[in-house]
């Protein structure tokens, strides 16, 4: 059997909602509603009473939670043995949100190498909607964002801030030249959206739109143009001739490091924590 089928059965569960289901699994109502009507299928009987605004378990679906509960945390301890291979080496796999790596958070993994010599990382960046997916499923074990998934079976632990500033090529001197003609929007979340309209600029059409940080920068040199980018990269944009522009609205927000619920006695993660405390990026 497929377990996103189980998957989508215990979310359905738990938000009484096809919608948000759906949301919560960054799938379509419809993809939803085709895997419980498979997993019916699949055991002969219906599994929720569907009331517009109310869907509730059908006793068959009741005593169907323990088993997919107990089949989906059997797999996950599975590859949380593996993670343990023979000659005591460890692995690690790390979700990084798009546009948050950079060199400070390069030191702080090369810190976690030097004290756990048999390491094995694997460090990967993705968008917030792969981070979720991925930690759901157990493809990750942990991972670093900003805007935290609606998850509530993961682990959150805050380690430290992320610190958006706006800079722009040396020619531009201030806000109103930045934001005036070849200004680039770099994808930061929800809440950045919000303080974008409210605090830079109403206006819904940049010069160019992206979540790709080194396109940013490289059309920031090309055009002359200006974007917003995290503080800790201030030295490497110097050197390309990208500087602070000055009076510009700051945007800060809250770093977060997502643990699947297997690995929070990990000693690794617990190490990971503490080399990323106080992470300011």
């Amino acid at each position: 059997m497929d377990t996103e089928l189980l998957r989508t059965f215990l979310e359905v569960k738990a938000t009484r909602h096809f919608g948000r289901a759906a949301d919560n699994l960054f799938i379509t109502q419809a993809a939803v509603s085709a895997r419980i009507k498979q997993l019916e299928s699949y055991f002969g009987a219906p599994l929720f009473h569907r009331d517009r605004n109310n869907i509730q378990l059908t006793p068959e679906g009741e005593r169907l939670v323990p088993h997919a509960e107990s089949i989906l945390f059997s797999l996950l301890r599975a590859r949380q043995d593996f993670a343990l291979r023979e000659g005591g080496d460890l692995r690690l796999s790390v979700g990084i949100r798009q546009g948050l790596w950079c060199d400070t958070l390069q030191s702080c993994f090369d810190q976690l190498h030097d004290e756990i010599g048999d390491l094995k990382l694997h460090v990967e960046t993705l968008s917030q909607e792969m981070i979720a997916k991925k930690l759901r499923e157990g493809a990750l074990d942990t991972a670093l964002v900003f805007d935290t998934p609606a998850a509530p079976e993961l682990e959150s632990h805050c380690v430290g801030d992320l610190h958006l500033r706006l800079f722009a090529h040396h020619s531009i001197k201030n806000l109103a030249e930045a934001v005036s003609t070849r200004y680039i929007y770099l994808q930061w979340g929800t809440a950045f959206s919000r303080f974008h309209v409210r605090q830079v600029t109403k206006d819904p059409f940049p010069y160019l739109q992206t979540n790709m940080v080194d396109a940013a920068i490289a059309q920031v040199i090309r055009q002359q143009g200006a974007c917003f980018f995290p503080e800790a990269m201030q030295s490497t944009l110097h050197e390309q001739g990208i500087c602070r522009v000055p009076e510009a609205p700051e945007f800060d927000t809250p770093l977060t490091l997502l643990v699947h619920p297997y690995m929070r006695t990990s000693p690794v993660v617990r190490r990971l924590k503490q080399q990323l405390s106080n992470l300011s990026l």
